[in-house]
């Protein structure tokens, strides 16, 4: 069923949300007048335009490096590419040494990120 709203051409009564198949024809007797001089009002279809926020850092980066021209990607590559590997004990754990960890040092790992 779909809602249709009607304005009579004879005394500008107005009926709204009138619900009707979309098979059924319109309605003509105005029930206020009692004339027949009902039109069905048309409306514009709905349009909805959503611009996200990035909500991740994945999405953050990805829109930056979007808006990055050839150039200036192609230096950022080459220096993440000779930058060299850090052996910092913050770095991320592994699979293999989490399930090594006892519950309390996984704990310790999932609030402050240390090993």
């Amino acid at each position: 069923m779909n809602r249709y709203d009607y304005v009579c051409q004879k005394c500008s009564h107005e009926l709204r949300d009138v619900l009707q198949s979309i098979k059924d024809p319109p309605q003509k007797k105005c029930p206020k007048c009692g004339k027949e001089g009902l039109k069905r009002v048309l409306y514009g279809g709905l349009y909805i335009s959503v611009k996200q926020d990035p909500t991740t850092v994945g999405q953050l980066a990805d829109r930056n490096t979007s808006k990055m021209g050839s150039y200036q990607k192609s230096e950022l590559e080459e220096k993440i590419k000779n930058s060299a590997p850090t052996t910092d004990k913050h770095a991320p754990a592994t699979r293999s040494e989490i399930n090594k960890m006892s519950e309390k040092q996984q704990r310790r790992y999932i609030m402050e990120g240390k090993k």
